[in-house]
């Protein structure tokens, strides 16, 4: 058993040590990053990209403090955009209902300036970053606290670049 496993070697060796080296092409590595789950809301695949949907960030009453810690789920979005030079954010200040339009326009704009701040803390580009509001308006339509709850959020739009 020993002879065939030292020949076995040696014609192994052997083959390896008569071929030719073929020319070696090295190719630019492929830039890979892994988003973490907790700030995906959606992801969408085209034919030749991905679309993904941060979660959106959501606030207390009459507030530009979110509920939870911005810490992980700021520092992926951060990170999609050091990756992604080619893609502008789009932050979107949103109210509920409640108050007058001027008062929720003002807060809608501090909630995405606040969210803007804190990405630019992270590293973000501001070249990649604009923030916008949209007032949702008392339509006549009852919301319950829960509904209203989740319209005081800031939503987050990627898109390309503008030249």
């Amino acid at each position: 058993m020993r002879p065939i496993n030292l020949s076995l070697a040696g014609v192994v060796l052997l083959a390896l040590t008569g071929c030719q080296s073929a020319p070696v092409t090295v190719s630019e590595p492929i830039k890979t990053f892994s988003i973490s789950p907790e700030c995906i809301e959606y992801t969408l695949q085209t034919d030749d990209e991905m679309i993904v949907g941060f979660r959106p960030v959501y606030f207390e009453l009459n507030s530009d403090k979110s509920y939870s810690k911005l810490d992980a789920h700021m520092s992926c979005v951060a990170t999609y955009l050091a990756n992604h030079v080619d893609k502008e954010l789009n932050i979107q200040g949103l109210t509920d209902d409640k108050g007058t339009i001027k008062y929720n326009k003002a807060l809608a704009q501090r909630r995405a300036d606040g969210i803007v701040e804190y990405l630019v803390s992270l590293g973000a580009s501001y070249d990649q970053l604009v923030s916008s509001t949209k007032i949702i308006e008392d339509n006549g339509v009852r919301l319950t606290s829960s509904e209203r709850s989740k319209t005081r959020r800031v939503d987050f739009i990627i898109t390309d670049k503008s030249s």
